[in-house]
């Protein structure tokens, strides 16, 4: 009991007044390791997946406060029991803005996804590994981008031009942010990269057999591309996609013969115009 009544009584220092009248846009927790469980298209009954997901979590602060109170934003967490999807990731942004009664929060959770791949020829099964993160903000209004990174096989156009023998290829890295016009109708995870790998020279599988690696190795020679060929066909695949209203695309290609990668990046509004980025050396 005389530890009840202590609690009672100890100053909420955070909420003391402070006179420097700054207000803070963004306070809170960062880089907090959580598992989840997660699903990117409820509606289509997907099964959820349990991943470990790593949260950045932020609210405005007014001028007047001194400070937030951390320890609710890790209980938001505890008491949030629901598996994950595009929509609950939203809602538990709007309920970290409730607890905290701040004008914006924002909600940033990365965390690595698995996809099932099959062999082109064997089809030998597998699982291949993305990288996923959910940026949410809501203030009077709410906003989602989802992002999605994954590896493709990309074949140097150049190369099997100028090369008696083959063509040099490598992995490269496919990465695309996408915002929505419906989150009730919406591309799921693997729908996304499906649409990312094919903009590729070819895919990556996670079981090869021999056969396998011929049919990989041919289709790669047949369809080579630069990072500017690979990043525009991506930006066209978004550009003819009704669902997606927003999109931020690029690839980097881990050069095998040079020591560094090539990169190139393009942000498309839709109902917009369409910026190139292509840094290369």
């Amino acid at each position: 009991m005389s530890e009840l009544k202590t609690a009672t009584v100890l100053p909420d220092v955070q909420s003391f007044d402070d006179g420097r009248q700054i207000p803070i846009n963004q306070v809170g927790i960062s880089k907090v390791p959580y598992p989840i469980q997660f699903t990117s298209c409820r509606t289509a009954g997907e099964p959820a997946q349990s991943t470990m997901g790593t949260f950045d979590m932020f609210v405005s602060l007014p001028s007047t406060v001194k400070g937030t109170h951390m320890s609710r934003f890790v209980q938001l967490l505890r008491d949030f029991r629901q598996p994950l999807d595009y929509c609950r990731t939203i809602d538990l942004c709007g309920e970290l803005r409730q607890r905290l009664k701040a004008e914006e929060a924002s909600i940033t959770v990365r965390f690595p996804f698995f996809v099932k791949r099959t062999a082109p020829v064997t089809s030998e099964p597998g699982l291949l590994r993305l990288d996923i993160e959910l940026s949410v903000l809501v203030n009077d209004q709410e906003d989602l981008v989802v992002r999605v990174a994954g590896p493709a096989t990309s074949l140097c156009p150049c190369s099997k031009e100028i090369a008696a023998y083959g063509a040099h290829n490598q992995r490269c890295q496919l990465s695309a942010s996408v915002r929505f016009r419906d989150l009730s109708d919406c591309l799921s995870i693997d729908e996304l990269f499906v649409t990312m790998e094919q903009a590729a020279s070819a895919s990556v599988y996670p079981t090869v057999k021999r056969i396998d690696e011929k049919y990989i190795t041919e289709r790669a020679y047949e369809n080579p591309k630069f990072v500017e060929d690979t990043v525009r066909d991506l930006a066209l695949r978004f550009r003819s996609e009704r669902r997606i209203s927003w999109f931020c695309c690029s690839t980097e290609n881990f050069e095998s013969i040079h020591q560094h990668n090539a990169f190139a990046r393009i942000e498309m509004d839709n109902d917009d115009h369409i910026s190139v980025s292509n840094p290369r050396s």
